[in-house]
């Protein structure tokens, strides 16, 4: 039967720190031990993998070829021990083990997502974050079926009563066309002149009809892709309400431009509005989540234009 043998983690520690500071006197300064325990537990690491890991003949050990060998393996369950470690305390103080979020893209600036992400990832490492696309009224759907915890999505007239919500901030939206387009041709756009041409709509599959626009047009195409609608509206296939921060880099480069109208559009900018039920209490994560989504896009509205 094949033999086996325990490796304590603080055995794994000592060696780590000898080959990294290159010395056991300087390993135990590193780690608060006395040189005699740096060089106990390495010596029973030795006996108990049968294997020689450093050369004591110079002054200083140095690393054998085995010890070589092992050191990144080493580094590597060390680092999965204090994962572990993390993850376990942070269980034991109620902390959610995941969290899943619904995200609109007509509702927040990605940047500004990804700069909340970070944020929540260097106070929450050991939470695991699932994000889901979620056009349309499908975030709100995906937070009361229970399949997300929270969801950022335009703001809504009325939510379920066991949705809490809280504004964070506001979208603007814009009337744009491919830079080809005929309607980029006319100085003011009027109601006739959409009704002639293909509306784009970005939806959730499961209800074309809910994002919060008039039918300008008896052509109407929905996606759920903001890459593909942004895609057939460069290359003139159709006009489209479109958040102001997706549209600016395809405006800025000529791509689609703004049309201007001759009549008022609908009221914009929309709210947008972090979403969570009632029934599924957030935990630490979850709030911080809110709280770090909520501060970016509060800076945003707050900054100078």
């Amino acid at each position: 039967m094949e033999s086996r043998f325990f490796i304590a983690p603080e055995q794994l520690e000592a060696f780590e720190a000898a080959a990294r500071t290159g010395s056991f006197s300087a390993a135990a300064r590193a780690l608060g031990k006395a040189q005699s325990t740096i060089s106990g537990l390495i010596g029973n690491l030795e006996i108990d993998t049968g294997l020689t890991l450093f050369d004591r003949a110079g002054r200083e050990p140095k690393l054998t070829a085995q010890g070589r060998a092992l050191l990144n393996d080493v580094r590597s369950l060390l680092n999965s021990y204090s994962r572990f470690e993390a993850k376990s305390r942070s269980l034991n103080a109620g902390l959610e083990e995941s969290l899943t979020l619904a995200v609109d893209e007509s509702a927040i600036e990605l940047t500004q997502l990804v700069e909340a992400l970070e944020r929540f990832y260097q106070n929450y490492p050991t939470v695991a974050v699932s994000l889901l696309h979620a056009s349309g009224d499908s975030a709100s759907r995906l937070v009361r079926e229970g399949k997300a915890d929270i969801g950022i999505v335009l703001s809504q007239s009325d939510y379920p009563e066991d949705f809490d919500f809280r504004g964070v901030g506001n979208c603007s939206f814009v009337l744009v066309a491919g830079a080809t387009h005929p309607l980029t041709t006319l100085a003011q756009v009027s109601i006739q002149d959409l009704h002639n041409h293909l509306h784009l709509r970005i939806s959730a599959s499961s209800d074309p009809t809910s994002l919060p626009e008039n039918d300008l047009s008896d052509r109407i195409w929905y996606l759920e892709s903001y890459s593909l609608f942004m895609s057939m509206l460069t290359a003139g296939l159709g006009w489209a309400f479109t958040p102001l921060h997706i549209a600016r880099p395809h405006v800025e480069r000529g791509a689609i431009k703004v049309l201007n109208t001759d009549f008022q559009l609908t009221p914009y900018p929309y709210c947008t509005d972090l979403i969570w039920s009632r029934r599924k209490t957030l935990g630490p994560a979850g709030q911080n989540m809110i709280d770090e989504v909520s501060r970016i896009l509060s800076q945003q509205a707050t900054e100078p234009a």
